[in-house]
């Protein structure tokens, strides 16, 4: 899964804190560091937390405390904290990330992108909607001339302003947002993907704040399809604002009590 985004850099046992740290290699921590990677995405976030903790700490005496390998991991700390709801915890780890990116890849690398666009989400789940929105829209812009208009990572942000708009209510822009973000993610996936059902609960959500609840439902029976079918393989988020519930639920002025909320 993508925002929350795991940079990329198995094994059949998890690394124990008694194991000597000095006898490992850098393709020691590597394997580890994917195996970490892995658990993430199969919702093993306390395993995943344990192991990228080590790594940091393995890696650390080998590459320094500049080297991009090391910033890859502390972003990945944080995106098992975030899909945790510790948001502050994830804060943390996405900052240490920037702090080691920087002077590693550049302040225009994509890594730097991607870190910070994960602390937009984590902003925007913490009903930060406005420094969300301003984050976003930044992001929208910097990233439009590295991926141009029908990127993943685009549609992604997107979402991401959507949902921070929704939170204040401006339904109508994010509504725009989200149809654009649609129809890239169905070019690039299908129409069954999960991030293609992901688009179409958020904008179930939308409709209901809007009172038009046929177009709700449509959108609800649709995102409840593709997200049945690809059921396992979505991330669970915590986080009150997210993928799949992209409330927060107190906004939802509007309500149809067939609807089922996702």
């Amino acid at each position: 899964m993508k925002s929350i985004f795991v940079l990329t850099f198995s094994l059949s046992i998890l690394l124990s804190p008694n194991l000597d740290a000095s006898t490992k290699t850098l393709a020691d921590w590597a394997n580890f560091q994917r195996e970490a990677d892995n658990l993430c995405r199969k919702n093993q976030h306390d395993d995943a937390i344990k192991i990228y903790d080590q790594v940091i700490k393995g890696r650390l005496p080998l590459q320094g405390n500049q080297h991009r390998d090391i910033g890859v991991a502390w972003n990945n700390l944080g995106v098992a904290f975030y899909s945790q709801g510790e948001n502050e915890r994830a804060n943390e780890a996405y900052n240490q990330a920037i702090k080691i990116l920087l002077p590693a890849v550049g302040a225009d690398h994509p890594d730097i992108l991607i870190v910070k666009t994960n602390i937009a989400f984590v902003e925007e789940s913490k009903n930060n909607f406005e420094t969300a929105e301003k984050s976003f829209k930044e992001l929208l812009k910097r990233k439009l001339p590295i991926v141009g208009a029908q990127h993943p990572e685009l549609a992604d942000c997107q979402e991401g302003l959507a949902l921070s708009l929704v939170g204040q209510e401006k339904l109508e822009e994010a509504l725009s947002l989200l149809n654009k973000a649609l129809s890239t993610r169905v070019k690039k996936f299908g129409p069954e993907h999960t991030d293609v059902g992901a688009t179409h609960a958020a904008m179930a959500i939308i409709f209901l704040n809007q009172a038009d609840f046929d177009s709700a439902n449509k959108h609800d029976e649709e995102a409840r399809k593709i997200l049945s079918i690809t059921r396992g393989t979505y991330p669970t988020n915590l986080n009150t604002v997210s993928r799949l519930r992209p409330g927060p639920t107190e906004l939802l002025h509007a309500k149809n009590k067939d609807l089922r909320i996702p």
